[in-house]
């Protein structure tokens, strides 16, 4: 009998997400993106687009979760059209 173990992510809520944001840790790329609710964009946590509003932030697991829920890459992070893909 196997058991797989599951390592938790590093950046499992999304306070320790919303700090990797802040610091454009390019070390949180493919953790997670986040989409910004008034522009209707998704980004890399590394992105060098503005900061935006704290309120105005979603975290999901990857491109796919955010495209499903209506978000596109951003123009900026042109990568995230390549990541996206390669998860579906």
């Amino acid at each position: 009998m196997s058991a797989s173990l599951r390592v938790p992510s590093p950046y499992a809520t999304d306070e320790l997400r919303w700090r990797a944001v802040q610091a454009r840790d390019a070390g949180a790329d493919g953790y997670f993106v986040y989409a910004v609710r008034t522009t209707g964009v998704y980004c890399r946590p590394s992105a060098s687009a503005r900061l935006p509003r704290r309120e105005n932030v979603e975290f999901f697991d990857s491109a796919a979760a955010a495209e499903a829920a209506g978000y596109r890459a951003s123009r900026r992070t042109g990568g995230d059209r390549t990541a996206a893909a390669a998860e579906r």
